[in-house]
């Protein structure tokens, strides 16, 4: 179950992630179906040209609690879509909160170590599906040039 903090970051980056998706002129949905749910879709809309749904481009987990554990399943739910590039993206803010009540981490540490897990797990599918990870950090920059960046100049 997400705590509260955990859940309003989740909002936060879903939010951030589908205004990104919209300034690059994709179609964005909050998941793409009720038995593959990302965090994030980006689609192609021109599914409709050939005969089929949105396709999905780049679909998003978010992580800000998962171990290694359920971040194998968030692959496996990136699987599930089938998007060209599935993207796991690691809030350092909740695993930096998490790090302060670890005996065997700290607020820096712990949020290394869980990156560190992603990109490793990603790496080992690599073959097979393309996962990147990112983390709050890639997603802000993303959204600063993309959203408020376009707002500057329009």
């Amino acid at each position: 179950m997400l705590r509260a903090s955990s859940q309003m970051l989740v909002q936060a980056y879903q939010d951030k992630l589908i205004e990104i998706g919209e300034a690059l002129g994709y179609e964005t949905r909050r998941s793409y179906k009720k038995s593959a749910a990302g965090d994030a879709v980006w689609l192609d809309r021109r599914g409709g040209r050939i005969w089929t749904e949105s396709l999905p481009v780049v679909a998003f987990k978010l992580l800000t609690f998962e171990t290694t554990k359920e971040i194998r399943e968030a692959i496996a739910t990136l699987q599930a879509i089938s998007p060209s590039l599935g993207v796991l993206v690691v809030i350092e803010e909740a695993y930096a909160e998490r790090g302060r009540l670890l005996k065997r981490f700290d607020t820096e540490t712990y949020p290394d170590h869980i990156r560190q897990i992603a990109r490793g797990l990603a790496e080992g599918i690599g073959l097979a599906f393309r996962v990147d990870v990112w983390t709050d950090k890639e997603v802000n920059a993303l959204y600063q040039k993309e959203v408020e960046g376009r707002l500057r100049f329009a």
